[in-house]
């Protein structure tokens, strides 16, 4: 019954693919099935008996509740419930498409019997037929409010290459950004023609939310008290003024552009939106009245944020950069999960020709996916500018230089 169940799920013609490889599982009730922000058991998931609940974590307010935008409440453990999955139906088919963590919790709500496939299984039958992928995007798409979809449609996908412009400053601002992936960094330029780095942005940030003037900064220790309406009038103010600073990419990156017709919309349909706006421009700001610097815009933050990519580079060929690299590999991997890459090891895993040009695309993405799996990945260069080399720097959130100590000062072969 449960392969009968995925070949119709699927689209499939019989069950070939299928045999065997279908696992049936009894759960009781509060078991997690998957939990949001892990690769984990991440797996098309079908109910043959039983309810499970699906939930997502949200911010919390002052009180230790929040509402959802489509009206749920959410209790003090800081999630909200998206919705309910009963007999028949399938979840965990968005994380499965994307290959990205889960991006809810799945557990039981009472005693169930559901039926998994895995991700693997599901890519190595998505091999022999593509067009699985449109019956799964189905069971996702038909879960989606009506407004959702519309954002999704207005939403449009920036790719930057690293060293490029995302806007500069005295541009009109009249969008926002979301970091997908990758790294900017944001400069400001002064009348006298003096530059200075203002911050850094890495995944999951907001960019060009706010485009102030670093003057901003003695306006707030002269009306701190009133830093509340304040506050408000630069929400009123996020789309009426340029841009204050000039905003490059470190690093090759993906971003969703957020246009403000779009953003005025959520505003008018979803007030609780500005509100979240507020609290987050509201500690932009404190954080800069509380650390003070001369020429930092109100948004300056540690550039050492959400540092997850880090190029070695050797000066010389006789560094001992493999050494070197597998030390620094055993010191990070206390902090957290970290992978060490290099051009051997990207030929194993996706192929001798996996560093061709044809293969980029397929590249990056594989690339993209490690790094949310891993709190750092090492990318360790070649002693010549390869095209491995290449891309390890565009990769990179931080560059690091390696050469011997006893040695005169030199020009390596990778120049920057």
């Amino acid at each position: 019954m449960a392969t009968e169940a995925f070949v119709k799920e699927l689209g499939l013609e019989s069950s070939e693919l299928l045999n065997g490889r279908v696992e049936i599982r009894e759960v009781p009730a509060g078991t997690y099935l998957m939990r949001e922000d892990s690769h984990k058991d991440v797996a098309l998931v079908y109910i043959l008996h039983g309810v499970l609940t699906v939930s997502q974590r949200t911010a919390l307010t002052g009180s230790g509740r929040e509402t959802s935008p489509e009206g749920v409440s959410a209790g003090g453990d800081g999630e909200v419930h998206m919705f309910t999955a009963h007999h028949g139906e399938v979840v965990g088919g968005l994380a499965v498409l994307t290959g990205e963590p889960s991006f809810f919790t799945i557990r039981a709500k009472h005693h169930s019997r559901i039926a998994l496939l895995s991700k693997t299984t599901f890519y190595s039958v998505m091999r022999e037929n593509p067009n699985v992928i449109l019956h799964i995007a189905h069971t996702v798409v038909r879960r989606l409010s009506p407004f959702v979809r519309q954002v999704d449609f207005a939403l449009d996908w920036v790719f930057l290459e690293s060293g490029r412009a995302l806007y500069r400053q005295g541009d009109e601002s009249d969008c926002t950004y979301i970091v997908l992936s990758g790294r900017l960094r944001s400069v400001i330029t002064y009348t006298n023609g003096k530059k200075e780095p203002v911050s850094e942005y890495g995944k999951g940030d907001l960019v060009g939310i706010v485009s102030f003037s670093h003057k901003f900064n003695s306006i707030l220790q002269l009306f701190f008290p009133a830093l509340e309406k304040f506050i408000e009038f630069l929400v009123e103010m996020v789309t009426q003024t340029t841009r204050g600073t000039t905003v490059m990419a470190v690093r090759d990156s993906e971003l969703a552009k957020l246009p403000e017709g779009l953003f005025n919309a959520i505003k008018l349909r979803y007030p609780i939106v500005v509100t979240r706006l507020i609290t987050l421009l509201g500690h932009r700001i404190l954080g800069s009245w509380q650390k003070p610097s001369m020429g930092r815009a109100v948004d300056a933050r540690p550039s050492q944020i959400n540092f997850s990519t880090v190029a070695v580079v050797p000066v010389t060929d006789d560094c001992p950069l493999a050494a070197f690299t597998l030390e620094l590999y055993h010191s990070l991997c206390v902090i957290g999960p970290t992978l060490r890459l290099t051009s051997e090891i990207i030929r194993k895993s996706l192929g001798a020709s996996a560093l061709d040009f044809n293969n980029e695309y397929r590249l990056t993405s594989w690339l993209a996916q490690q790094e949310d799996q891993h709190r750092i990945v090492l990318y360790q260069c070649d002693t010549a500018c390869t095209p491995w080399t290449q891309r390890c720097v565009r990769q990179a959130d931080c560059v690091l230089i390696i050469a011997l100590a006893d040695k005169e000062p030199c020009v390596g072969k990778v120049n920057f």
